[in-house]
């Protein structure tokens, strides 16, 4: 994520690294059962995942807080997400999703999400650092492994 020369990242590429850690989680796991049969499902699903698996490093209220800002910043900038709630303890996690894509169609619901992830990607690595973020959430993206499973699902210690 740093630039060659100075070692700092500058504000555009930090947000092209964010687009791409955010595409990855969406093309990583769709899969029908998640969901994943569309593009805006896809990235809906994708927000699920992350969800749960930052809640067991963050807790739910931190990870819900982080999501809930980076809707409140995404819409902003695409309307299609008025209709997008967030549920703590629920599945799924994303909520108005079917009801979006009926209102403002796929491509536009699937952007707005895609936005939504690429915010809370660049908090979080605002709050936390970008290397331990970007670690964090690519947990998210390797296969699960049982032995790294807590047995409740408690939040872990890091």
């Amino acid at each position: 994520m740093k630039s060659a020369g100075k070692g700092k990242v500058s504000p555009s590429e930090k947000d092209a690294s964010a687009r791409e850690i955010a595409r990855r989680l969406i093309r990583g796991g769709g899969s029908a059962e998640e969901g994943g049969d569309s593009p805006a499902r896809a990235a809906a699903a994708a927000g699920d995942r992350l969800y749960r698996e930052l809640s067991r490093w963050v807790g739910r209220d931190g990870c819900h807080a982080l999501f809930a800002r980076a809707l409140a910043e995404a819409r902003t900038d695409h309307p299609a997400l008025g209709k997008i709630q967030l549920h703590t303890r629920a599945e799924p996690y994303i909520d108005g999703v079917a009801e979006t894509i009926i209102a403002q169609g796929d491509p536009a619901t699937a952007e707005a999400l895609e936005s939504m992830l690429v915010r809370l990607v660049e908090l979080l690595g605002r709050l936390i650092g970008d290397d331990m973020a970007i670690k964090l959430i690519e947990r998210t993206l390797a296969p699960p492994d049982r032995a790294d499973w807590t047995s409740d699902n408690r939040r872990e210690e890091a």
